[in-house]
């Protein structure tokens, strides 16, 4: 009977620590990437119907230069207070969680303002992405500021 015991602990320790397959995961991390560069144009232009297409509907971003969280229709309100550009100073960390859900890493260099205020130069950014009908989209975002 100890056996027994032993046995399902180890069939559930391999099941935790079981790190999920992806067939192609190029591919999904360029998927990943594009869809990510698609929604910062979006920003960029402030198309309002690019950035809802490219983010889920319940979306979260929070920054150092926002006032608070904000869902996909406070940005939305506050495109004409944002005037920016990025440059990212690393190569994007795609870091798969599972088949449909990616964590996206990176540190960039913004130049411009929100609300007529300067924004942080240098900032980590945390987004993550999900797979919803064979798209990838943002859900949350993360900006935190770097020392210069």
């Amino acid at each position: 009977m100890q056996w027994l015991a032993v046995l399902a602990c180890l069939v559930i320790f391999l099941f935790l620590g079981a790190t999920p397959s992806w067939s192609d995961e190029g591919a999904t991390i360029a998927a990943i990437n594009k869809a990510s560069a698609e929604l910062d144009a979006a920003f960029v232009k402030g198309k309002p119907s690019e950035i809802r297409r490219a983010m889920t509907s319940d979306h979260l971003s929070v920054t150092p230069y926002y006032d608070g969280p904000q869902s996909v229709d406070e940005q939305i309100a506050s495109l004409g207070d944002l005037k920016f550009s990025q440059k990212n100073l690393d190569e994007p960390k795609i870091i798969l969680l599972a088949p449909n859900a990616a964590l996206r890493i990176f540190t960039a260099e913004f130049v411009g303002t929100f609300k007529g205020q300067k924004m942080p130069r240098r900032q980590f950014v945390t987004s993550v992405m999900v797979n919803r009908n064979g798209r990838w989209v943002e859900r949350f975002y993360q900006a935190t500021t770097l020392k210069p």
